[in-house]
């Protein structure tokens, strides 16, 4: 049997900004542990080993030019040159379709049910929504998922700028909290027909 241990892992990384925060997500634990177990001060668990040997099976995730076929076994994300704002927000000038993400297509059905075609991915800018979501952080939104009656993360447009915010319970049936994770930013009980929803946060990528 395989031995899975640093020395495994770091032959199979390729060095691409925000690969080891993925493997992380990915296995379930925190951007540290996989800095950890990178430098020896951690083993890699037995029930971390079949998620470890999946990550690598199906490649990571990873940008594709526009124009480029799929990898067998995944699907594309279409990736826009937009930015939610985790602050108070910012103005959409132009939706441009600059490349892709490919995941694994397993991968993407246990994060949801959409099709590749209804998700998108872009950045985010500001600090209101750390440690949850960081400046410059990648996010993949759900368009079928505008449902507020389920709490999570969504992108929401503003007039012409887009936000990234919590959604909670309100005080009223007609309204939700709009709630910033950092605790600078108060939360809003806002009316629900003041609030676009152009979909829930089902997946973030960061640099590391």
């Amino acid at each position: 049997m395989e031995v899975i241990d640093a020395r495994w892992i770091s032959s199979r990384l390729t060095g691409r900004r925000g690969e080891r925060a993925e493997l992380a997500r990915f296995i379930g634990v925190k951007p540290d542990v996989v800095t950890k177990i990178l430098s020896g001060e951690r083993r890699v668990q037995p029930e971390e080993i079949p998620r470890v040997l999946q990550y690598f099976e199906q490649g990571g995730i990873h940008e594709v030019p526009n124009g480029s076929a799929a990898p067998e076994g995944a699907d594309l994300v279409p990736v826009y040159d937009v930015s939610a704002s985790a602050g108070h927000g910012a103005v959409v000038d132009v939706e441009e379709h600059i490349s892709n993400l490919a995941f694994s297509t397993q991968y993407l059905r246990e994060m949801t049910s959409a099709k590749g075609n209804q998700l998108v991915a872009i950045r985010v800018k500001g600090d209101s929504m750390t440690p949850t979501i960081q400046d410059d952080d990648m996010v993949v939104i759900d368009r079928t998922k505008t449902n507020l009656d389920y709490d999570g993360l969504f992108v929401l447009r503003v007039g012409e700028a887009l936000q990234i915010k919590r959604i909670g319970r309100g005080s009223r049936r007609t309204s939700v909290m709009v709630i910033a994770d950092n605790s600078l930013y108060p939360p809003v009980d806002t009316e629900r027909t003041e609030i676009d929803v152009v979909g829930k946060v089902i997946w973030y990528g960061r640099k590391v």
